[in-house]
Order: C-alpha cells, then structure tokens, then sequence
C-alpha cells in the first residue's frame, strides 16, 4: 500500500510539473466531418479517461486492508488519475473532482452512527445520492462545455499540415 500511494504521489507531481496536452495533438484543419470525428472522438477520450479515474483505483485497492487505509488509498488514486485528466485536456478541476466530494459525503453519510437500523441508513443514503446526482451531472456538463470551449478557440490549437511563419532568425540559416 505505501508503494502504491508512493506512485499516485509521484504522478500528480509529475502532471503538475510536466502539464502536458494532449488535445493539442488532435486538432486538424481538414474538412468538417474530419474536424468533427476528432472532435467527437476527443470528448470520447475524455469521458472514457474520467470513467477509468474513478473505477481503477476501486481495483487496485487490496481487499484484506482496513476500511480507513482502502477508502484513503481509492481516494489518493482517484485523485492522481483525475490530476491527468485535467492537466492533460485542460479541464475544469472543481468540475472534475466533484465526484469526488460526493463519494466522500456518501462515505460520510455512511459513517453517520446514530442510525436505527440498517433501512434508515440505506433511505438517507438513498436521498444523499439522489440529492447529489443533479449536481455531479451539472458538473459533467460543464466538463463538456469546457472541452467544447476550448476546442472552438482556433488560437490554441496549431494546425496540422500547415506551415509556421518562418521568424527572420531562422530565414538566415
């Protein structure tokens, strides 16, 4: 286990460091449907990507180890995954990490120890992610309008197939 937070430490110091972008490979200046299949096909790496930051460190976690140790560990790893997704597509990180804070307060409603029994925990828990729902979806979206934005800035991305202005330094060699 301390191998293992000691990586995910490791990889959201090395996206904060390196802030490598991805999506600035994919930009063509081609015809329409071409623009609009990278285009689709980035949000699809996108969505995939935040799908496998919340469901691979759920696998990784050891079965044997403390509830306390496992939820942190899932939460280290989901954290550092996320780290990539946001630095590589330049996402929002609130709207990515809002998942997040809604497993942690469904952790935290869990937890509550003061229940009757176990139907009441379940219906609180039931109302907890029911109340929750709108507002992960509300930050989904903005995810994709944000991808959406900065995929519409023509400035940001370099074109493919075109050349660059040749800067007066480089014309004398």
């Amino acid at each position: 286990m301390l191998i293992q937070a000691a990586v995910y430490i490791g990889i959201i110091a090395v996206t904060r460091l390196a802030r490598p972008n991805l999506s600035k490979l994919c930009y063509n200046r081609r015809p329409e449907k071409v623009v609009f299949f990278l285009h689709s096909m980035l949000k699809v790496a996108v969505s995939w990507s935040l799908i496998a930051a919340y469901t691979v460190p759920f696998f990784l976690v050891p079965r044997t180890v403390h509830p306390l140790l496992g939820w942190s560990l899932y939460f280290l790893g989901t954290a550092a995954l996320a780290s990539i997704a946001i630095n590589s597509f330049l996402l929002p990180p609130l709207s990515v990490l809002t998942p997040w804070f809604g497993f942690l307060g469904a952790l935290l409603v869990m937890a509550y120890p003061w229940y009757t029994d176990g139907v009441v925990r379940a219906l609180v828990l039931f109302a907890y992610a029911f109340c929750c729902a709108p507002v992960v979806w509300n930050h989904l979206m903005k995810v994709m309008s944000s991808l959406h934005s900065l995929l519409e800035r023509e400035a940001f991305f370099p074109r493919l197939g075109e050349s660059a202005q040749i800067s007066e330094f480089n014309k004398l060699f």
